[in-house]
């Protein structure tokens, strides 16, 4: 019997870990949501992630564990749920409740890969992941660019005019967004894409991990002044916050909605804040876009794509005016939702719909890859379902969260059709909603009778889910 070609690369990298071994290429972007041509974005313009998609498998229900940076790169670093790592805010290390916890670029590390991150991969240092490579790059780069830019703009382009520029903080903290006059090569991501691309160039004859984190979509909204004139505006459409008769807020629980201090600091967005925003962010995916190009196109030309295993995610989504908000952490879809794609060698093209999350980022790469998978990690490998991508993937997908205002802890339980949210185990509010009839979620159905017994299996089932991701205390070293 013939065995499919990417079954029969794992029995070889399994059986001969030392010889042919792939490499590994973790692309993470920033704040990055399912705004991508190839998940059906009319007004995106990101042809180098279509262009991987369309050689591998772009998985369109993948959901991040933890809608904010820290929390969900501390969850798929190393492969465990949010309540295992205890990482709930921006400033908590990984090492508090794992001290010994395996990362995955320690995995491939101690299997002898090259390994490394470049940009922004870890949230918060981590001292024990010691790494042949870590090349971070100033953050501050585009926020710079971004205050001349509407500092430029306010004046008219007379930075030396005192009475227009003096004291406008503004100009930068309330809609961080515009376009720049600045060449690629002053910009944030396209130094990240040189420090990688200059690694694989020194790691081409030797197997390698490397993860490359990329700072843009998240704020400022800011690119070469090209990526916004791209973007068509006539093409860009709202949600129904900002159609006619709004949305309906006042059943909302507090903790479902958070101020948009990430945005619009001084007043919420009008119509046509909105449309600048959303042209802004997607102009900034394509800026990003544009530099994971550079990269694929490094791995291409050194004869390297078809023996590295690509993977490309945001760090979780963002919400794009949905419900009036402008932001990440919440418990909503356009928050949790992230971009998931693999490509790998003996992965045939696909589409697979079945339910995955980001904790199974680790164990598919190990995996993939022929290592062993430490017994401390929570996800599940997507092997099977690269294999055979009509697989239905997991039942639930889980996601937390801690309300930004009202400090209340939150869970998420997804199906393929169906999102219950609860906070503060439903003293603070409860939503469910039906995904089929309701994709932006407006109506919240956990008050109507006829679904108490959804609810209760919604209930069980993250019960069940929270006693056993908290079961284990002793991670494996």
């Amino acid at each position: 019997m013939k065995l499919p070609a990417i079954l029969l690369s794992w029995l070889l990298a399994a059986a001969c870990p030392g010889a042919d071994r792939p490499n590994v290429l973790f692309i993470i972007v920033d704040d990055l949501t399912t705004t991508l041509g190839c998940y059906g974005d009319k007004v995106a313009r990101t042809p180098n992630m279509d262009a991987l998609a369309a050689r591998g498998v772009r998985f369109q229900q993948a959901y991040t564990q933890f809608a904010l940076c820290n929390p969900s790169r501390c969850s798929f670093l190393t492969g465990c749920y949010p309540e295992r790592t205890q990482v709930y805010d921006l400033s908590t290390s990984l090492r508090v409740a794992l001290p010994d916890v395996v990362t995955l670029p320690q995995a491939f590390k101690n299997a002898g890969y090259l390994s490394g991150r470049v940009g922004k991969v870890f949230h918060v240092p981590d001292p024990k992941t010691k790494l042949d490579a870590e090349l971070p790059t100033p953050l501050n780069l585009d926020t710079v660019i971004l205050r001349e830019a509407k500092l430029a703009q306010e004046s008219e382009g007379d930075l030396s005019d005192p009475v227009r520029t003096k004291g406008r903080k503004d100009a930068t903290y309330n809609k961080p967004f515009g376009p720049s006059a600045h060449p690629d090569k002053d910009f944030t991501d396209f130094a990240i894409a040189d420090r990688a691309i200059s690694t694989i160039e020194t790691w081409k004859d030797k197997p390698f991990f490397l993860a490359v984190g990329f700072i843009r979509p998240h704020t400022p909204f800011v690119a070469p002044k090209a990526f916004f004139n791209a973007i068509d505006r006539s093409k860009i459409t709202l949600p129904p916050f900002f159609q006619e008769g709004g949305e309906n807020m006042k059943l909302m629980p507090a903790a479902a909605l958070r101020p948009n201090n990430n945005l619009f600091t001084l007043k919420q967005a009008d119509k046509k804040e909105a449309v600048d925003a959303r042209l802004a962010y997607e102009a900034s995916a394509s800026w990003t876009d544009s530099q994971v190009g550079r990269i694929l196109a490094k791995l291409k030309e050194l004869k390297l794509e078809d023996n590295t295993i690509v993977v490309l995610t945001g760090d979780h989504g963002y919400q794009l005016g949905e419900h009036g908000l402008w932001a990440k952490q919440t418990l909503f879809e356009g928050s949790c939702q992230v971009p998931l794609i693999v490509a790998a060698p003996g992965v045939k093209p696909a589409v697979c719909k079945g339910l995955v999350e980001q904790v199974d980022i680790y164990p598919t790469l190990t995996g993939l890859a022929g290592l062993k998978t430490p017994a401390s990690v929570q996800g599940r490998s997507l092997q099977p379902l690269l294999a055979d991508p009509s697989g239905k993937g997991k039942q639930v997908v889980f996601s937390t969260m801690v309300s930004t205002h009202t400090k209340l802890m939150g869970h998420s339980v997804r199906t393929d059709r169906f999102r219950y949210i609860e906070w503060d185990e439903g003293r603070g509010g409860r939503q469910l909603y039906d995904h089929q009839t309701d994709p932006d979620e407006l109506h919240n159905l956990a008050g109507n009778p006829n679904q108490a017994d959804r609810l209760k299996r919604m209930q069980t089932r993250l019960a069940a889910h929270l006693a056993a991701v908290t079961a284990e205390t002793t991670p494996s070293k």
